[in-house]
């Protein structure tokens, strides 16, 4: 575990996210009770080539450099409260950090912690979005109209769908599809195929779960992701290759997950106009609240 000692560059605390910390990262995320997908081991994982996430873990409190948002860019720290403050403390020794994906409780904390010392905007962008399983299954009433018609050209786009869990034994198929999609969307903002194939070549090990699909006989689609709690299921990819069949695949998704889940989380939509009209589209059940925190000029 890297440690927080006399250093006095804070670049010199931080390591590459490796697979053998899951263990640490996971324990001290969920004794903190944090639910926020960011903070699972698998997306900080996947993601830590798009992001630039280097990471400083101690016994208790785990804080993530986020390169990609600025060269003091941070997630908010994870862990204890006493664990937290000792890395705020430290950084604050050394440079004015901007913290990203605070909760309305780190909110609080800060605020009561150093008063008057940072201003807070809410980051519409980073809103994870959270849909209710039983609800995205059922499908009753009005609310749901669109999208069960959403679903319906999904399902009728294809004379035969099927489907398997995804496994070791067809891990490559799934690979396959990412390849062939990153290269129809090799423009597009969401063409995250390099973390998608992080998670699938880890998959295992990451502990992830998710659905591979066949439309008339031929590979179509995967989902995948990856368990915030056993009743939290987090969305991290979701690749067709059919058009119009994305509500399709993710409702069945719904139907497959383990019986405990309560409740999918389908993370943030960057702000991007097409990405948060489709997430409305699937009528979330709430959208979580996070904060930007900066220091005071």
């Amino acid at each position: 575990m890297e440690k927080v000692g006399n250093a006095k560059v804070p670049a010199q605390w931080f390591a590459p996210v490796t697979i053998d910390q899951m263990e640490a990262v996971e324990s001290i995320r969920l004794a903190s009770g944090n639910t926020l997908y960011t903070y699972t081991f698998p997306t900080l994982f996947a993601w830590q080539a798009d992001e630039q996430y280097r990471i400083c873990l101690l016994d208790d409190a785990f804080l993530v450099k986020n390169g990609s948002r600025g060269e003091n860019a941070y997630l908010f720290p994870c862990g204890t409260q006493e664990g937290k403050k000792k890395l705020i403390d430290r950084l604050l020794l050394e440079e004015s950090p901007t913290f990203y994906f605070i909760s309305d409780a780190d909110k609080d904390f800060l605020e009561a912690a150093y008063p008057h010392r940072f201003l807070f905007t809410t980051c519409r962008d980073d809103y994870p979005y959270l849909y209710d399983k039983e609800a995205q299954i059922s499908l009753k009433g009005k609310t749901y109209k669109r999208l069960r018609h959403h679903i319906n050209l999904g399902r009728h786009a294809a004379q035969t769908w099927s489907m398997e869990a995804l496994h070791a034994d067809n891990i490559d198929r799934a690979l396959a599809i990412n390849q062939k999609w990153g290269l129809e969307r090799s423009t597009d903002d969401l063409a995250d195929t390099l973390a998608v194939e992080t998670a699938l070549r880890h998959f295992s090990r990451l502990g992830m779960w998710g659905l591979l699909f066949q439309a008339d006989g031929i590979d179509t689609a995967f989902i995948a992701g990856s368990f915030v709690t056993p009743q939290i299921f987090d969305v991290n990819f979701c690749k067709v290759l059919k058009k119009q069949c994305d509500c399709y695949i993710k409702w069945a998704l719904c139907q497959a997950l383990p019986a405990e889940v309560t409740t999918l989380d389908s993370e943030e939509d960057m702000g991007l106009a097409g990405l948060r009209r489709h997430k409305m589209l699937r009528v979330p059940n709430r959208l979580t609240r996070v904060w930007k925190g900066s220091l005071q000029a």
